[in-house]
């Protein structure tokens, strides 16, 4: 209220200082400015004090939080200087530092290899992982290659297996297999083609003689000036020992050039020339015998399971054929004889699809004769399959008792050509040289050589060799030099 009051006498005194007519008296207006005075002075106090508290409050607040900053400040310099003292102690040379010093310098620096070592581990890590996804990927698509070859390799052994069975059902009968379209062709005897005749000598019985006759009508024809190419495809190798010395096959042995190692190579992928697997024979060295050794088995048994499985390229019946009707063999040898084993086997076809001619020794007994049909029973039922143009130059006598045939031996060789006749169709001529048994064969097979010309038998050889010409087409038959001195000595 005394603040309206004197608010009315301030109004008062703006009228009269207005210049309006004054309606009050004096002690009016003293009165009045002494009321707001008294009104005034009141609130200017509260508002002092207010300010006042208000600030001191104030403050009190900025003096505390000065103490705690300076509190705060006091430790950053504890600290800061416990960091100066450390850091100082630091750079102390090894050994002055204190040795908590030293722990956490090692611990540090330990702390520091490690770091380095884990990020290298880590970056090898990233790139192992990075070769490992590689490897992964690598080795799932070999994995897929590896399903599909297995795939293969189940339809080619159910393959297998059925060949194996067709031949088992064919009691070994193999030979009756289909010729595979890569097989060589038989190149007939031509005078403007092939002129060297191959000569099979060949029995289904054992002990008649037939390296007897191959190595001895080898130096027969030698003798009359040919050029002889002699294979040994007898499994024992008798032929090689009549001709090689046990030094030179030993040193054959170690350049492995043996019969068995051309068959290998041939049912491979190469094409070896039989020339590299031949030896210089009998005197003039103009003729050449391919040997072998009785490892000759297992190759034979190697090759016919791998034909049978299809494990080659070729056929395995026809790694002669293609050998001996090159014009590296025929422009070499004016005739070609091939000394087989007395059963059919690999070497033996080899040989038989490989001949125009086979020449066949028997003794003139029961079992001895008895084999020659049957011989010619199995050449008709793979024949026609392995090769038609194959001819029987004749039945050859061996052994007989003297220079003369006995009643008993031609009796048995009269029954034998009619039971060839009904067997092969057409009458199967024989040789009418023979050769009668003499000491003289036993001596050279123990001297390991053939018959020579100083030998009586080496004469008859030659008559045979000339009956062997005279059964061949006239081209096949050299000029020789040496013929006519070879006959006047038989003569």
């Amino acid at each position: 209220m005394q603040l309206l009051a004197s608010l009315a006498h301030l109004a008062l005194l703006a009228d009269i200082s207005a210049g309006g007519t004054p309606t009050w008296t004096d002690k009016e207006v003293i009165v009045a400015f002494g009321s707001f005075l008294g009104g005034a002075i009141p609130v200017v106090l509260f508002a002092l004090n207010f300010t006042v508290r208000h600030y001191r409050s104030r403050t009190r607040k900025i003096l505390k939080e000065n103490e705690r900053l300076k509190g705060e400040a006091e430790k950053q310099e504890a600290k800061l200087a416990d960091l100066r003292e450390q850091f100082e102690l630091m750079r102390k040379p090894e050994g002055v530092r204190p040795p908590e010093i030293e722990e956490i310098l090692k611990t540090l620096e330990k702390a520091q290899i490690e770091v380095a070592q884990l990020r290298t581990e880590n970056a090898e890590s990233k790139e192992q992982t990075a070769t490992l996804h590689g490897h992964i990927d690598r080795l799932s698509g070999e994995l897929m290659v590896l399903h599909d070859n297995l795939k293969n390799y189940q339809c080619e052994l159910s393959a297998a297996r059925n060949r194996i069975k067709k031949a088992l059902r064919k009691d070994g009968q193999i030979w009756n297999e289909k010729v595979l379209s890569n097989a060589p062709d038989f190149k007939a005897l031509d005078p403007d083609g092939r002129r060297t005749p191959i000569i099979s000598v060949l029995n289904l019985k054992g002990g008649v003689g037939k390296t007897t006759v191959t190595a001895n009508l080898a130096a027969a024809f030698d003798g009359l000036g040919y050029r002889v190419l002699v294979l040994d495809l007898d499994l024992q190798g008798s032929l090689t020992g009549l001709f090689l010395s046990e030094d030179l096959q030993e040193q054959i042995s170690g350049q492995e050039r043996w019969l068995e190692d051309f068959l290998n190579a041939s049912f491979g992928a190469e094409f070896p020339s039989l020339l590299d697997y031949t030896q210089p024979i009998l005197s003039a060295g103009r003729s050449r015998l391919v040997p072998t050794t009785d490892d000759l088995a297992y190759a034979e048994l190697n090759l016919a399971i791998r034909w049978l499985l299809r494990d080659g390229r070729r056929d395995a019946r026809f790694l002669l054929r293609r050998e001996l009707h090159l014009k590296r063999v025929t422009n070499n040898f004016d005739i070609v004889l091939l000394d087989c084993p007395p059963l059919i086997n690999v070497c033996c076809v080899n040989a038989l699809a490989a001949s125009d001619y086979l020449l066949i020794p028997v003794v003139a007994s029961k079992q001895a004769t008895a084999r020659v049909p049957i011989l010619l029973k199995r050449l008709k039922e793979f024949g026609e399959n392995v090769n038609p143009a194959l001819k029987v130059m004749g039945i050859l006598a061996n052994r007989t008792h003297r220079s003369e045939l006995t009643v008993d031996e031609q009796n048995r060789l009269t029954l034998l050509e009619a039971q060839c006749k009904d067997i092969w169709g057409t009458t199967v001529p024989q040789f009418d040289t023979f050769l009668r048994q003499s000491t003289e064969i036993r001596q050279a097979e123990d001297d390991n050589r053939p018959l020579h010309a100083e030998d009586e038998l080496y004469k008859t050889f030659i008559k045979l060799a000339q009956e062997v010409e005279m059964r061949l087409p006239t081209f096949c038959r050299p000029e020789r030099t040496s013929l006519h001195s070879v006959q006047e000595g038989v003569s």
